[in-house]
């Protein structure tokens, strides 16, 4: 009985050698073993119809409201305030702020000291009034409003210095250089009245009233002392 229960247990660790060898073989072969691999999931996508789409977290975004400009107000004071077609006194009044009436503003030139208001008693339409006169007080920022590029500048004309003195021309303060300096002694003006003084001569003595028509070119021939001098 023991030579027998012996030759039994003999066998088994040949069996298990041999089963693998034969796991090795396969694997030799080209026949991989292997492990069954989960699929991903695929995406969510949104409906193709816009209409049954609910947005989540991901799909919302938060809008940053725009900025609103302060309110901001113009008052006439010691008078009547003229409210001209554009920023410029050289445009026509076309209305009146009445001495003591309040509008609001709307929006300021790109030209500094004329502000945008409605105009009284006329719905939909604007004006431009002057902020740097004694006529007129602000009450808030003008600085917080948008600036407007909705006018329509009139065709402009020109002054030339044919002089060897150097002009200003007012409204505006604008110098005009000698006739040396051409081409700079010609300079560009919306149409309108316009006085031009000697800046050279004491007590600058006005040489030229002009109304300044569009598309035209005056000439500065006479200076302050009476000389008279002709552009080339």
């Amino acid at each position: 009985m023991p030579m027998k229960k012996y030759k039994t247990y003999s066998w088994f660790p040949i069996l298990v050698f041999a089963i693998l060898i034969q796991a090795c073989g396969s694997s030799l072969n080209g026949t991989p073993t292997s492990l069954p691999v989960k699929p991903l999931a695929s995406p969510t996508l949104p409906p193709t119809n816009p209409q049954n789409f609910k947005p989540t977290l991901e799909s919302t975004r938060s809008v940053r409201p725009s900025p609103t400009p302060s309110s901001v107000t113009i008052t006439a004071v010691n008078g009547n305030l003229s409210i001209r077609k554009g920023p410029d006194s050289v445009f026509d009044a076309i209305a009146i702020l009445q001495d003591g009436d309040t509008l609001p503003v709307l929006g300021r030139s790109i030209l500094d000291g004329w502000v945008e208001v409605p105009l009284p008693n006329q719905a939909g339409k604007t004006g431009w009034v002057s902020i740097k006169t004694s006529y007129s007080v602000v009450s808030g920022n003008v600085l917080d409003l948008p600036k407007s590029m909705r006018v329509e500048w009139p065709t402009g004309a020109y002054l030339r210095n044919c002089t060897n003195h150097q002009m200003v021309v007012q409204p505006g303060d604008k110098l005009l250089p000698t006739m040396s300096a051409s081409p700079d002694n010609r300079i560009w003006f919306p149409p309108g009245q316009y006085a031009v003084y000697d800046q050279e001569v004491d007590g600058h003595p006005n040489v030229l009233h002009v109304q300044l028509m569009p598309r035209y070119e005056v000439d500065i021939k006479t200076d302050g002392s009476g000389v008279k001098t002709y552009c080339p």
